[in-house]
C-alpha cells in the first residue's frame, strides 16, 4: 500500500513537471522528437519508483533508420511507461482520445505529435490510421496495440478488425514486441501498484511491402504468431 500511494503521488507531479516541459520543448522542436525524450524520462520515472526492472531483448531487430509500425501486446498500464523508457528509437502513439483531453498529459501527447483515435467512432478511427500511416511514410515510426484495450487476464486476446491498415497504406514493415510482467504490477481495473520485472522481447522485422489489402488477415495472423511465439520465451 505504501509503495501505491508514494507511485501515485509522484505520478502527478511528474506528469505535471514533464509534461510542462514536452510541451515547452515542442516550441522548438515540432518534429516531437526531443519532446518525446521527456516522454522517455516520465517512463523510467514512473519503473524506477515501483521498483522495477526492464529486460530487453532484440535491440539489434531495429534500424535506427528505418521506420516501423511498432505492434505490441497490452496488459497493464505499464506497458507504456516500459515500452517509453526502453526502446530506443522515436516512435509516436496511437492512443484512445480521451486521453488526450487529460490536462498536462493530453496536451504534451498532441504537441509530441501522438495521435488521438475515436474508437466508438469507425469513420474517424478509419481517419487516425491514414494518419498514422502518413506519419511512417515520412519517416516516424508509429506504434500500435492491435488487442485494442489491456488483456483482463494478460493472456493475448483477439486483434481488432483493421489495425494492420497503418502498415499496409505505409508499407512499413511490423516489429512484434512483446511484453510481460506488467500485469503483476498493476492489473486491469485495479489502481494498486507492485514492484515487478518486465521483459521486452523485440522480433525480426515483418516487411509489408508489396501485401494487398485483402491479404490483412494473413498478416494480422503471422504477427499475432509472432508475439505468441516471443511471449512464451519471457
Amino acid at each position: 500500500m505504501i509503495r501505491t500511494i508514494i507511485g501515485w503521488v509522484i505520478f502527478f507531479p511528474t506528469t505535471v513537471v514533464l509534461g510542462t516541459a514536452a510541451i515547452l520543448l515542442s516550441l522548438l522542436d515540432p518534429s516531437g522528437n526531443i519532446p518525446h525524450l521527456a516522454a522517455r524520462l516520465w517512463g523510467r520515472t514512473q519503473l524506477r519508483i515501483m521498483g522495477t526492472k526492464v529486460r530487453i531483448r532484440g535491440q539489434e531487430n531495429i534500424n535506427p533508420q528505418e521506420s516501423y509500425i511498432l505492434v505490441s501486446n497490452h496488459q497493464s498500464n505499464f506497458d507504456i511507461f516500459a515500452l517509453l523508457g526502453y526502446l530506443s528509437i522515436q516512435f509516436r502513439w496511437i492512443a484512445k482520445a480521451s486521453l488526450f483531453r487529460i490536462p498536462f498529459l493530453g496536451w504534451a501527447m498532441s504537441r509530441i505529435g501522438y495521435i488521438p483515435i475515436e474508437r466508438d467512432s469507425p469513420k474517424k478511427a478509419y481517419r487516425s490510421m491514414l494518419q498514422a500511416a502518413e506519419k511512417v511514410r515520412k519517416g516516424v515510426s508509429v506504434i500500435i496495440f492491435p488487442e485494442g484495450t489491456r488483456s483482463p487476464d494478460g493472456n493475448l486476446q483477439p486483434f481488432k478488425k483493421g489495425v494492420f491498415l497503418i502498415a499496409l497504406k505505409s508499407q512499413a514493415p511490423i516489429l512484434p514486441i512483446a511484453i510481460s510482467g506488467t500485469a503483476k504490477i498493476m492489473q486491469k481495473g485495479d489502481w494498486r501498484m507492485h514492484p515487478g520485472n518486465v521483459q521486452i522481447i523485440i522480433g525480426p522485422p515483418i516487411e509489408t511491402a508489396g501485401i494487398p489489402p485483402e491479404k490483412e488477415r494473413e498478416l494480422s495472423e503471422r504477427v499475432r504468431n509472432a508475439l505468441i511465439h516471443n511471449l512464451a520465451q519471457t
